[in-house]
């Protein structure tokens, strides 16, 4: 058993760092009025004394109070855009529930307004994922089922063991949290195996954080570039300054929402990444599991025809 710390690994990776991070963007924010490059960043961090580490306490404490706050937030935008668009990991790696989850024409106009504001609030990760998720296939790397025989083995496994546990009438597994008492049950009886799955889950928590702040970053700088381009047709069209070229804009501005742009998604692609892996973790622990012995011969028809589908 895994000795519990008063400080772990996912308070550190997916509280402490983010909170750090979010504490630095508002620090900086409220010193300078105008930033509109990297310099400015540096100059105002090296400048500034509350950028030091003389006040470690209050500076970990802010921290870590923002850290399960953007904790929080990334878990119901990040986290549920993933389940919205792609199910959950337990079922798209056995194949299970592969519709695409884009299309909101069956749901309640509730779920269709928060799934639009939703998109809007994580823009760079809705618009790549469709663009290079979908059009280029990225979503290969992250959501790709596992091949049939171990689909095979893991169904036939996690069937006797939900027998063995307390046989129930199931009609469909797929209306059921099954993985949650998988994940439970493989960490409960699998002790060399409970830092990898620690470690997995401060991971895509991590990721997950990082992909939120930079979504906020590029909404930020899409802001500032938005006022760029308005004074530049202020300048060109009502006040007739054609003296005003593109060289009086500061493109170092929008470097950094391009780049914002797109390392949201590779954050997201790592959130994905390790969030797949975590299910798969449970999974395989399941497959090899020699206490789970095959009492198929015993089920009851409903039980048998949990996973006829694929």
């Amino acid at each position: 058993m895994i000795k519990q710390n008063p400080f772990s690994l996912y308070d550190f990776l997916g509280y402490f760092i983010p909170g750090a991070i979010t504490f630095y963007i508002i620090l900086i924010l409220m010193v300078g009025d105008d930033i509109n490059s990297i310099q400015d960043i540096i100059k105002i961090a090296s400048e500034n004394k509350e950028f030091q580490f003389d006040k470690a306490l209050f500076f970990i404490i802010i921290s870590y109070c923002l850290g399960h706050l953007i904790s929080y937030l990334s878990s119901i935008t990040i986290e549920n855009f993933a389940n919205w668009k792609y199910d959950y990991p337990s079922k798209y790696l056995l194949g299970l529930n592969r519709e695409q989850k884009y299309l909101i024409k069956k749901v309640e106009w509730q779920k269709k307004m928060f799934r639009i504001l939703l998109a809007i609030i994580i823009l760079p990760v809705s618009i790549l994922d469709y663009i290079l998720g979908e059009w280029f296939l990225f979503k290969r790397f992250y959501t790709k089922k596992l091949d049939d025989f171990l689909v095979k083995v893991i169904k036939e496994k996690k069937i006797e063991l939900l027998q063995q546990l307390y046989p129930l009438n199931f009609t469909s597994i797929e209306n059921y949290d099954f993985h949650r008492i998988i994940s439970h049950y493989v960490y409960e009886n699998s002790k060399n195996h409970q830092f990898r799955m620690t470690n997995y889950v401060s991971l895509y928590g991590f990721l997950r954080a990082l992909c939120l702040i930079c979504c906020f970053v590029f909404w930020l700088f899409a802001f500032r570039a938005l006022q760029e381009i308005c004074i530049y047709l202020m300048n060109v069209v009502i006040y007739e300054n054609f003296n005003f070229s593109t060289k009086d804009f500061n493109w170092e501005l929008f470097i950094i929402l391009i780049s914002s742009f797109f390392i949201s998604y590779v954050y997201f692609m790592g959130f994905m990444k390790f969030y797949r892996r975590y299910t798969l973790e449970a999974y395989m622990l399941v497959a090899i599991d020699r206490e789970i012995v095959n009492n198929s011969k015993k089920f009851s028809p409903p039980i048998k025809k949990l996973f006829s589908k694929n």
